[in-house]
Parts: structure tokens; C-alpha cells; sequence
């Protein structure tokens, strides 16, 4: 039976040309970055070069960029570099009620006092709460650039011309800027200087690169510090030999979800438009979050009186693969993403996220579409 994934903003597979490109640095090209010998100075012209790639990709400079082993890492260095070199200035910070657990988990981590700003039905935060939440002493506001549950995609550009404002006419360098934009390169322009940001995250393994890997892009003169102690890798910031093959396999990722996105956005749109259509068309079936402001790939749907877990497993058995939210969740509690949409916890518990992507085709939206219909009937 040929399986149909619907999951892709858990994890893509990895594309052959990242392959292609990590390859001789997995067999052959073994020599560590920091040694002087031949072997050393093609792994460091390797990883040099991976630097640049993953820069060119974001607009940003090569030495604002620093490998790490993923998307958690890459947040927690974030959190804790800028609350590190700012801890005179204060431990608050400003993040929205449907971040990701990972920054709500590393602000509760590093004690601090944190302003959750709320949303609204459709997941979106104004601009002008977020502005209002800034105090004296915040150092850092985080808000996700798309929200991994429901897709919904924030106006970073617009938040950030306004905290870039904010700090100008109070004559500050605080606060920092940081987005998580891990689910936003294989459909949106990611521009470190259009968006106005001091940090992002980037995740290898969401735009079909090798797992455990990601990236944090830290700006020029920004006040961070590094929170770790040992070597002078990766610019003194982040200790450790360095993953010369992950770094060239997502770098190669990257380069080529920056090449497909136009072609591969307009593609998945039309199929996410059709999958919803579908699916809404079911009694009892909602769209959760903002339809417009939205990532081409999400479809997140509440299916009344439906034990989402059950559904999900009952799709399993029939071949799709589907989600109940984050791949970072905690079991059976109900997702916070959902609740600060104010849905009903029914609602809530009864949601399934559909994520597609490069493989997805219109059969197989087709075939779900039934599947799900035929599921919920028996169920129901």
C-alpha cells in the first residue's frame, strides 16, 4: 500500500541534492575544521562556504550566521545570549499566547518575567499590543514568523519597523528582535533586514535538509553573549567540532527551497485550497486560524464530536499520515496554540493538523478528503 504524508511541518524528507552534498564529507572528507593539515582546511573551506550559503539565502552576513544542532538549540542560545548580555537592563521579555513551547519553555527556564500578548479568534496579534507590552527593562520580544499548528503567519516586517521605532525614539538597543522562522522558508521570503530582526532560528530539517541541524542568525553589534565555555568554533560563539556534513547538507537544503519557493508556494496553495474546501465541505469540520494569513502547507481542522487522537490512527491504519499538532507537544494536554484562539476545548481536542509538501499531489488530497469523510461517519 502506498502511503500518503501529510506531516511535513514535523519533518520533510531529505532531498537528494542535500544528500549529493553531505555524502563525501560522511565517507571521505573526514578532517575536522580546526586542524591545519589538508584535510582540515577542505572541511573548513566547507563549512566556510555552508556559512555563505545559508547568509546569501536570509540576506544576511556570513559571520551573523552560527550552525547548531537545531531549531531548540538555535532558540535557547537566543534566549539566553540576550537575557546574558542584558541581565543589567532586566529579565523581561514579550512573546505572543500561541508561541512555540520551545521559547515558552526556555523563557520559564531562564526565570524570566515574560508578557504574553494575546491573539485573536484567528491567531493573529495586533501590532500595536505588541508595542504597548514593551517596558523600561524588556530585553527581548519573540513571536514565531509561522505558528507550526495552525500556520498562521505574523507581520514580523511590520512588527519589526515598529520596534525598531519604538527603540529610536526612546533612544535604546533594547529590545532585541527574534523570530522562530522555522516553518517559513519553503513558502515565504525570509530577509533578515526587511523583517527588521536582531536573531532567528532556522530548522534543517524543516525545508528537506539532514536532522539535527538548524541555524541562529545573530545581527552585527547586537548585544548577545554566548552562554557556553570551550573552544573558539563558529566565531568564539558556540564550542564544539563542528557537523561539517550537516552544515553542507543544509545549506544545499536551504539553497534549493530559496530556488523552488515561488514555483512550489503558487503549487501547494492550490492544493491546500482544495483540501480545505473539501474537508470543511464535512459536517462538523472547521478551519482553525486565519485562512488568508496563512503558509501555503497548513490545514488545521476541529471535527465536532471526533477524538482527534483516534482519527489520527485510524488514518494511520489507512495509510495517511497526520498530526494532532506539534511534534512538540505533551501528550494529552491540550494544545495552548488552540485555547488562546479561544476555541472550546472540545474544539481543541478534537483538531488534526494536515501539513503537505514537495511530494503532495491532487490524488492524494483527493483520496484524504474521502478518507476522512468515511472515518468520521464511522466514528460518528
Amino acid at each position: 500500500m502506498s502511503r500518503i504524508y501529510l506531516d511535513y511541518a514535523a519533518a520533510t524528507p531529505l532531498s537528494p541534492s542535500a544528500w549529493m552534498a553531505m555524502e563525501p564529507f560522511l565517507l571521505n572528507e573526514y578532517g575536522n575544521p580546526s586542524s591545519l593539515h589538508l584535510e582540515g582546511v577542505r572541511a573548513r573551506r566547507a563549512l566556510d562556504k555552508a556559512h555563505a550559503v545559508v547568509a546569501e539565502c536570509i540576506g544576511a552576513h556570513a559571520d551573523e550566521i552560527i550552525f547548531t544542532s537545531g531549531a531548540t538549540e538555535s532558540i535557547n542560545l537566543a534566549i539566553f545570549g540576550a537575557l546574558k548580555a542584558g541581565a543589567i537592563k532586566g529579565k523581561h521579555v514579550v512573546t505572543i499566547a500561541t508561541e512555540h513551547a520551545a521559547v515558552l519553555n526556555v523563557f520559564r527556564a531562564a526565570g524570566a518575567d515574560v508578557t504574553l500578548v494575546p491573539v485573536d479568534e484567528y491567531g493573529r496579534v495586533l501590532i500595536a499590543d505588541v508595542v504597548e507590552a514593551i517596558r523600561n527593562n524588556t530585553v527581548l520580544i519573540s513571536l514565531m514568523m509561522v505558528n507550526n499548528e495552525i500556520g498562521v503567519v505574523q507581520d514580523i516586517h511590520e512588527i519589526g519597523k515598529a520596534v525598531d521605532a519604538w527603540r529610536k525614539s526612546n533612544g535604546a538597543v533594547y529590545p532585541l528582535l527574534h523570530t522562530d522562522a522555522s516553518q517559513a522558508p519553503n513558502y515565504l521570503v525570509v530577509d533578515v533586514e526587511k523583517l527588521h530582526v536582531d536573531l532567528l532560528t532556522l530548522s534543517s530539517p524543516k525545508v528537506y535538509g539532514p536532522k539535527g541541524m538548524g541555524a541562529l542568525y545573530i545581527r552585527r553589534n547586537s548585544p548577545w553573549e554566548s552562554v557556553f565555555s570551550g573552544g573558539k568554533q563558529e566565531g568564539g560563539r558556540r564550542p564544539g567540532t563542528e557537523n561539517v556534513a550537516g552544515a553542507v547538507g543544509f545549506a544545499s537544503a536551504l539553497l534549493e527551497t530559496v530556488k523552488m519557493r515561488e514555483r512550489e508556494s503558487s503549487r501547494v496553495f492550490a492544493l491546500r485550497e482544495q483540501f480545505i474546501e473539501g474537508l470543511i465541505a464535512i459536517e462538523g469540520v472547521k478551519l482553525n486560524g486565519d485562512r488568508i494569513h496563512r503558509v501555503a502547507n497548513n490545514v488545521n481542522v476541529s471535527c465536532a464530536g471526533i477524538d482527534a487522537e483516534e482519527l489520527v490512527l485510524r488514518l494511520d491504519a489507512a495509510g495517511i499520515a497526520a498530526s494532532t499538532g506539534s511534534a512538540c507537544g505533551h501528550g494529552d494536554e491540550p494544545s495552548h496554540a488552540l485555547l488562546a484562539l479561544g476555541l472550546p476545548l472540545d474544539d481543541v481536542r478534537s483538531s488534526i493538523r494536515f501539513s503537505l509538501g514537495r511530494l503532495t499531489t491532487k490524488e492524494e488530497i483527493e483520496k484524504t478528503i474521502s478518507t476522512v469523510q468515511e472515518i468520521i461517519a464511522a466514528m460518528r
